[in-house]
């Protein structure tokens, strides 16, 4: 069995298909358990081609867990204000799950903040050219898949979270915002977290001795990045001519 976490995607479909080849080189079974991480969408060039090849993943390993990220929160939320009979009838921002909800950070209009982190290259990856009239473009199951995603997931000894966990701090229902944003959140003491969402300048994960941290920037230029939790074996993307034009880009 491997025990397998994934990082931030950020809808660069290429660097995933290449990495989950690599990861099935050992064919995946249904002893093995997946875990991704969240940010899905946004900053790169196909977001909607990320989704539909995660979708296609559920449908031959039910037991993948998806964790939802900061931007997939971000893009539903700028769906609640603008259409949100697309949404199920008891969705519930961020904002209102959120005991620890900061609005210095999502300012007065969860559209705006989507917009100025990466929605524009999400609607371009669907064809989208009108920014005021576009949600017809975005098929129901992707919006579906995304309602779906987790917040946390606990599996032997690991806390899978997209950002960061505070243990010993507020209960863990009330820690969605932390779950989800948080940069400065310690590492585990009871058990280790496995988290994403802070990028790494060097492209290689970071392993402290009670959190890996696996979010190596794929967004910026750099690789996408696998690690079985239960090994700390890492496989990574291949780089693409993008990347390597990019270098080290620093966000």
């Amino acid at each position: 069995m491997r025990l397998i976490a994934i990082g931030d995607i950020h809808g660069h479909r290429n660097k995933l298909v290449n990495l989950m080849n690599q990861v099935n080189q050992v064919n995946l079974t249904s002893l093995d358990q997946l875990v991704f991480l969240g940010d899905y969408i946004d900053r790169g060039p196909d977001s909607k081609g990320v989704l539909d090849y995660l979708i296609n993943l559920q449908e031959q390993f039910p037991q993948t867990v998806f964790l939802r990220g900061n931007h997939d929160q971000l893009m539903l939320d700028a769906l609640h204000e603008t259409a949100p009979e697309r949404l199920p009838d008891d969705w519930k921002t961020l904002e209102t799950i959120s005991y620890d909800y900061r609005q210095d950070i999502y300012g007065s209009s969860n559209t705006e903040v989507w917009f100025s982190n990466g929605a524009r290259q999400f609607l371009k990856s669907y064809g989208a050219t009108d920014e005021n009239s576009f949600w017809h473009l975005v098929p129901q199951k992707h919006i579906d898949f995304l309602t779906e995603t987790k917040i946390w997931h606990r599996q032997d000894g690991f806390m899978f979270v997209h950002a960061g966990f505070r243990e010993n701090h507020l209960p863990i229902d009330q820690q969605r915002f932390i779950m989800l944003w948080d940069r400065y959140a310690p590492p585990g003491t009871h058990e280790i977290h496995v988290v994403g969402h802070q990028p790494s300048l060097n492209g290689q994960p970071f392993f402290e001795e009670s959190r890996y941290s696996l979010d190596t920037g794929a967004a910026y230029g750099r690789p996408l990045t696998a690690c079985d939790v239960l090994t700390r074996q890492v496989w990574q993307s291949a780089p693409t001519t993008a990347d390597k034009s990019r270098g080290k880009t620093i966000f």
